[in-house]
């Protein structure tokens, strides 16, 4: 016999979300630790990254989707409409917008973020609860497990474990509080928020965290119980690490978007570097994700158009192919409030495939404390430009000199495997809901 579990996310495979991944190896391995999964998640996005290759291993979840009601895109697609008919059909369309206006927070997110607290997903919590009732009846569910962001998620997670008289779980993949990427038009909307994730986590009998410093957070809005559980790799899914020969490749994997990811100390350091030793001149960077305006305005910028490729998204497996033949994976994390409780999921796969790591970001983080006990590569402050100039010429140097830039420790690396991380969700599960190991 197996217990029932019902699980509840914004985004599921064949959706690419940055929090897919995690969600969807829970669903795919914790049958073999006793839980049967099913899930409650929003309709595929048309207009967001798909990558069917993520539903290997799910076909049997039952997976119900609700329309997924994102407030930025129905506010765009009112003001379109009105624009279009303010225009009429015979007048030509505006001019294209400079770089300077492109990067101003549109229209459409002003407005979506006074009329939706916590965030984007709100208009979505009514009808998950719905579905997630119907569902966690249907299949006698003993427990509910939700993962934000988006926050809403959690929201919708609670009620539905109230509705259903189970135990709650939450699941933070990111700070709600403390996260350095939300920002509300008043205090009032901040106010509103921090009251919905107190409710959260007072309802929620334990909170699993990407981090401790997230678990801090859940305990000071009154989780009763936090730990730890952080993000990781399936072997499964990682090919070998193997470098092309030649001068040094970094990688970035993933999408950059300002204030967290934004790649211009790094950019920086690769200009500095010249200065500092010829090889440097040669040293790249592939972008393996979305190539964005304000990204080719740095890089323009800078000179270095030459020396940054932007590969586009690609599907999982085929962006880790591309990321196994690199010397060395870039992780970039900003000095912004709260960072310092950020990992972001690509570390986890490339401890996993054994490429050594550059972390550009706080070096009192969470992020560095892994990349540093698993011996993993190098970190340099976010803001020190000539630091990371610096480690770019160290690195360029150990590959001419056919040198590894590190040699990660396996223990270490080896607790982040998924299917372990979904072992230690499962015995939580049975604690939570007195159920007895089957």
């Amino acid at each position: 016999m197996s217990k029932q579990v019902l699980i509840m996310a914004h985004e599921f495979p064949p959706s690419a979300g940055g929090g897919v991944q995690r969600i969807a190896k829970f669903a795919r391995y914790l049958p073999s630790a006793g839980w049967t999964p099913f899930v409650v998640a929003g309709e595929v996005d048309a207009a967001r990254p798909a990558d069917d290759t993520l539903l290997e291993g799910l076909s049997e979840v039952e997976v119900m989707r609700v329309p997924a009601v994102d407030v930025r895109g129905a506010v765009a697609r009112a003001l379109s409409h009105l624009k279009r008919r303010r225009r009429g059909p015979a007048e030509p369309r505006a001019a294209e917008a400079t770089s300077a206006q492109e990067r101003r927070v549109p229209l459409s997110t002003r407005i979506a973020a006074w009329v939706s607290v916590p965030d984007r997903a709100s208009f979505w919590i009514t009808p998950a609860v719905r579905a997630g009732v119907a569902l966690g009846r249907r299949h006698e569910v003993a427990a509910v497990f939700a993962s934000g962001p988006p926050h809403s998620v959690l929201v919708a997670g609670a009620r539905v474990a109230s509705a259903l008289g189970v135990p709650f779980v939450a699941d933070m993949r990111d700070a709600w509080r403390d996260n350095p990427s939300i920002h509300y038009p008043t205090a009032l909307h901040r106010a509103r928020a921090e009251d919905l994730e107190r409710r959260v986590m007072r309802s929620a009998a334990t909170v699993t965290c990407v981090s401790e410093p997230i678990a801090a957070e859940a305990r000071q809005m009154g989780a009763r119980e936090a730990i730890a559980l952080p993000n990781g790799f399936d072997p499964e899914d990682l090919p070998a690490w193997a470098p092309a020969p030649g001068d040094l490749r970094l990688a970035f994997m993933g999408t950059m978007y300002r204030p967290l990811t934004d790649p211009a100390p790094l950019l920086e350091a690769m200009k500095l570097a010249v200065g500092l030793s010829v090889a440097a001149a040669r040293v790249s960077l592939d972008v393996i994700g979305s190539e964005l305006p304000w990204v080719l305005d740095e890089v323009d910028g800078l000179g270095l158009r030459d020396r940054v490729r932007f590969l586009g998204y690609r599907p999982h497996a085929e962006a880790l192919d591309l990321l196994a033949r690199a010397d060395v994976g870039v992780v970039l994390i900003s000095d912004a409030t709260g960072s310092e409780a950020v990992y972001t999921g690509k570390i986890f796969e490339y401890l996993g495939m054994g490429i050594p790591v550059l972390l550009v970001g706080p070096p009192d983080g969470v992020a560095a404390d892994l990349v540093r006990e698993a011996q993993a590569g190098v970190v340099v402050r976010y803001s020190d430009v000539p630091a990371c100039a610096a480690a770019l010429v160290a690195l360029e140097d150990r590959k001419q000199r056919g040198e590894a830039p590190a040699t990660p420790d396996a223990e270490v690396v080896a607790r982040y495997d998924r299917r372990r991380q979904a072992s230690v969700l499962a015995e939580l599960l049975d604690r939570v809901t007195g159920a007895p190991d089957l």
